[in-house]
């Protein structure tokens, strides 16, 4: 049974947190970590990646080293106000961090491993510079959550 790394339980720790908070607060809403299956799926929905990473080492002639990734949110609705309150309650959500969680890849164990800080937040609506009536209805209501994260732990 392997272990996920640490990019990986960071996408499933907060997929598996919009997931919980969506389900008392919202109707129909998916949270998935690939585009593929996102236009796959019915709208409204959320697509959550670990995008690049910086690896600052922790002093000068240390191995170790700080993670930090940028966590980033696609979120894709039917329509602007949608878009507008959905992009508002992933924020309020994820202004606090999450609980880091250690994954296998069978599933069969979680163990809660520390706290994902989120250091900052933009948020970017997506325009394409196109007609919305030609672009996949996917893409017609969209906007980027970009977050610098970090685990706060030393990588060695």
């Amino acid at each position: 049974m392997g272990v996920y790394r640490p990019s990986r339980c960071i996408e499933a720790s907060v997929i598996d947190k919009l997931k919980a908070d969506f389900v008392s607060d919202w109707t129909g809403v998916a949270v998935e970590k690939t585009f593929a299956e996102i236009y796959d799926l019915a709208l409204p929905s959320v697509c959550v990646r670990v995008g690049t990473a910086s690896h600052p080492f922790v002093e000068v002639g240390s191995n170790s080293t700080w993670r930090k990734p940028q966590l980033l949110i696609d979120v894709f609705a039917t329509s602007d106000g949608q878009k507008l309150d959905l992009v508002d309650y992933v924020v309020e959500k994820i202004k606090n961090g999450f609980i880091y969680y250690n994954y296998t890849s069978a599933g069969a164990v979680i163990s809660a491993d520390g706290r994902i800080r989120v250091m900052s937040i933009d948020v970017t609506p997506l325009n394409f510079d196109e007609d919305r009536n030609t672009l996949d209805v996917h893409d017609r209501f969209r906007t980027l959550i970009t977050c610098e994260i970090s685990l706060g732990k030393v990588e060695t």
